[in-house]
This record gives structure tokens, C-alpha cells and sequence, in this order.
């Protein structure tokens, strides 16, 4: 079973930044880029609402 403290609410939101900034590349890099900023802005909200509910339950 998989616990959601602090700990691993920051390796997740650490790991989706990483890919919510490699999808920002992906949106220069590529020709589809509407798909990519879809993804990116999806990724991003999902990663900010995660570092915010971190911080939540550390404080």
C-alpha cells in the first residue's frame, strides 16, 4: 500500500515538474503543438495543485 506523505508527494510533484518542463520543450521542438501544450498545461495544474498539497500537509 502506497502512503501519501510528504515524502512521496515530493518525489511525484518533483517528477511531474520535470516532465511539465520537458513538455514545454516538446511544444518548441515538435510540429504537433497543439497536443503538447495541451499535455504541458495539464501536467503543470496537476503538478501545482501537488506542491501545494504538499506544503499543506508539511506545514
Amino acid at each position: 500500500m502506497v502512503v501519501l506523505d510528504h515524502y512521496t508527494l515530493g518525489y511525484i510533484t518533483f517528477g511531474l515538474m520535470n516532465l511539465s518542463m520537458l513538455s514545454g520543450a516538446f511544444i518548441f521542438l515538435s510540429k504537433k503543438k497543439g497536443l503538447w501544450t495541451k499535455l504541458h498545461i495539464l501536467i503543470s495544474i496537476l503538478a501545482y495543485i501537488l506542491m501545494v498539497w504538499t506544503i499543506w500537509i508539511v506545514r
